[in-house]
């Protein structure tokens, strides 16, 4: 009669644990389907319903957007750089190109820390045009520092903020200005279009990009969103708050903005062409950056997380960043449920298709790194390299480790 107790009680405990496994198991892989499947569907759904109400507009419409007439405002163009030698020149030249009012435009290159001859040449085109201004930073502050050393020295109505490797069509400003001619909207960013060079990585990464342009667009159409890409940001000087150095210009700024009760929209005819790391490890670094930077940057601004005060806008901010953020942590809990369960007789198809997954991934890998074309492997290859880079720059964050120069 003992023993039957005894194994009855080992049978309850092991069907509790199963229980237990079987629940983290389904929680983990209902955020992972949330955050990757669910959210982007419901987004599409509801910028499509919107679209139908505005009349087929693709966004709320804009109460002075393309009135020529108006006075135009002045722009302060500023570009932060450190030993920016091999490209500031161009740089220069292409925002001197730009199809804006001359009178109206200044340019700041402000220096953070440069010790190669990014003066030098800076100088050179100070001399044959007078807009054009250095301003350097006395020792390191991070491309926030020097941006905030820039915006309280600029004259401009419209502080215009791009990097140094960032390529823009002439015609770019004014798109930008355009939209900025609705007072409802605070902060415009362009649409960056990530190089394609020969290489892999490139190729994998671009589907993740693509991904993340599709969310950023449904959520301006939507009038949610609170990112916006350091590449072209153009922010209301009024609108403007110095930025913390420890967190990036592309996450900090548009949540001030957005705190302000001003838009941030997305243009997707304002084109900015930049390129992305050449090497798995120059990936995984601007993830790891990206991840811990803004990780911390969002969570500084707690108020518009509250579903009271910013009901759309905390929920884009939890559905597009902190949960996808959080996604490895989901898939590391799934992939170990499912672990045991399967070691019990349960749960093991699933878990063949999660091993077979990231078998597939670790066969991109292999065939990335020998630059030859990934194929299918190449799609869960991008994707766990993403969260790869999550986890890493999660870490970090947890353990408060602040990135300010870089």
């Amino acid at each position: 009669m003992q023993d039957w107790n005894i194994q009855a009680s080992n049978l309850q405990g092991s069907n509790m644990y199963r229980a237990l496994y079987d629940l983290i198991l389904k929680f983990s892989m209902l955020l992972v389907a949330y955050t990757w499947i669910a959210y982007p569907l419901v987004l599409a759904a509801l910028r499509w319903s919107a679209r139908r109400a505005l009349g087929g507009r693709a966004s709320f419409p804009s109460a002075a957007a393309g009135d020529h007439n108006a006075t135009m405002p002045s722009v302060s163009i500023i570009i932060p750089a450190h030993n920016e030698e091999s490209r500031i020149a161009e740089k220069l030249r292409n925002c001197l190109e730009f199809e804006y009012p001359r009178d109206h435009l200044e340019f700041i290159v402000c220096s953070d820390g440069s010790t190669d001859a990014t003066k030098e040449i800076a100088l050179d085109f100070i001399a044959r045009d007078a807009r054009i201004r250095w301003l350097q930073s006395q020792r390191r502050a991070g491309k926030s520092g020097v941006q905030n050393i820039a915006a309280a020295a600029a004259r401009g109505d419209i502080l215009f903020f791009t990097d140094a490797n960032a390529r823009m069509s002439p015609g770019i400003l004014r798109v930008l200005i355009d939209a900025l001619a609705d007072p409802a909207v605070g902060l415009v960013t362009g649409t960056v279009h990530l190089g394609e060079p020969e290489d892999a990585v490139a190729r994998g990464q671009g589907f993740y990009w693509r991904y993340e342009l599709f969310l950023r667009v449904a959520e301006s159409d939507l009038g949610i969103l609170a990112t916006a890409s350091g590449q072209a940001m153009a922010v209301r000087r009024e609108l403007y708050r110095p930025l913390p150095h420890c967190y990036g210009d592309d996450c900090i700024l548009p949540l001030d903005v957005r705190m302000q009760g001003h838009r941030v929209v997305q243009k997707r005819s304002a084109i900015v062409f930049d390129t992305m790391p050449h090497s798995i490890q120059g990936e995984l670094r601007t993830r790891i950056r990206m991840t811990a930077r803004n990780w911390a940057g969002t969570l500084a601004r707690p108020a518009l997380l509250n579903p009271l005060r910013f009901p759309l806008t905390a929920w884009g901010l939890v559905s597009h960043k902190l949960l996808r953020w959080l996604t490895p942590f989901f898939l590391g809990f799934a992939f170990l449920s499912n672990t045991l369960l399967a070691l019990g007789g349960n749960g093991r198809f699933l878990w063949c298709m999660q091993s077979g997954f990231y078998l597939s991934a670790l066969a991109g890998w292999r065939l990335t790194r020998k630059q030859r074309p990934a194929g299918l492997f190449g799609y869960s290859f991008s994707f766990c390299l993403a969260n790869v880079g999550f986890l890493l720059g999660m870490l970090k964050a947890l353990r408060r480790q602040k990135i300010i120069a870089y």
